[in-house]
């Protein structure tokens, strides 16, 4: 049996292409308009996980770049530095490697790496925000509740930090459609703002209050715009995990109360289907970029 790390990491590995077909353009551009005329762009990636981030993004700003790539689990951390080695190499970067710092130098570009070991919502202990520029963040900030996001909006803020944070979720639809499917994603949608330790995580409502959060502070720019995967009838292993979250979280609501009836039946119409090639899935989520205003 894989282990829950091997699991995350086969997970984030799987849906990389989709993430990176579902980016939206526009705020990706208007972020690297942004920092089009920085010799330098530094930049802060929270919820690092193996680097997806890093690799996509790094050959989008043609400087030269520091990163501090911030990630709570010590194991993704370790395989985000060996696959960002790999990456580097097969780029042409030369690569130097320091216990947590890398550094990758190719035709006059240097981008240099701290990786952290830590909680994002424990930046102005992991590092010093205010040398940096930007913040990144992908299929992160669904995940935090309303005092965390809120907490953090205040940490940039402060600090000045632009941030682009993108694949935030919103909502998810089956083709063909299903007259029980409505009711099912309600409760899985309901499971991930269920009570936990910590909160309740916002989930689909994460982008709105980002949003109305910034809509309170002095921003130069503010631009959300949606991002979606289109998972085809062929794109059978991502249809496999998506099934599977789904099921694990609507079995874990049935146990705590909520009512089962017909749970199986739905669940084994979708495994059907997707044997047969004939499911589709749309997810969609939102990409958003805000900048701050600088004074005097």
């Amino acid at each position: 049996m894989p282990t829950d790390t091997q699991f995350a990491t086969d997970w984030l590995e799987e849906r990389y292409r989709f993430d990176v077909a579902a980016r939206n353009p526009k705020v990706e551009a208007a972020c690297l308009q942004y920092f089009a005329q920085h010799p330098m762009v530094s930049i802060i990636d929270i919820g690092a996980g193996t680097g997806a981030n890093f690799i996509y993004l790094s050959e989008k700003f043609p400087q030269s770049q520091q990163w501090a790539l911030v990630e709570l689990n010590p194991n993704l951390l370790k395989r985000a530095r060996e696959r960002l080695k790999i990456w580097a190499a097969a780029k042409g970067y030369t690569v130097r490697e320091n216990g947590q710092r890398l550094d990758f130098q190719r035709s006059g570009q240097h981008i240099h790496i701290q990786l952290l070991q830590g909680s994002l919502l424990e930046l102005p202990r992991l590092l010093q925000p205010g040398q940096y520029q930007l913040v990144t963040a992908s299929a992160v900030f669904d995940l935090l509740s309303k005092q965390m996001l809120s907490d953090l909006i205040q940490t940039f803020h402060h600090n000045r930090l632009a941030l682009l944070t993108t694949l935030n979720y919103e909502s998810m639809a089956y083709l063909p459609g299903d007259a029980e499917d409505k009711r099912w994603i309600e409760l899985y949608e309901a499971h991930m703002q269920r009570e936990q330790d910590f909160g309740r995580a916002l989930g689909p409502g994460c982008s709105d209050f980002l949003e109305n959060g910034y809509a309170q502070l002095p921003t130069a720019q503010t631009l959300r715009a949606p991002s979606r995967w289109q998972i085809e009838p062929a794109d059978t292993s991502m249809h496999g995990h998506m099934l599977q979250f789904l099921e694990k979280s609507l079995l874990e609501m049935t146990s705590m109360g909520h009512s089962g009836k017909g749970l199986d039946a739905w669940l084994q119409r979708k495994k059907t289907q997707l044997q047969a090639q004939q499911l589709r899935l749309s997810v969609v989520h939102s990409d958003f970029f805000t900048a701050p205003v600088y004074e005097g």
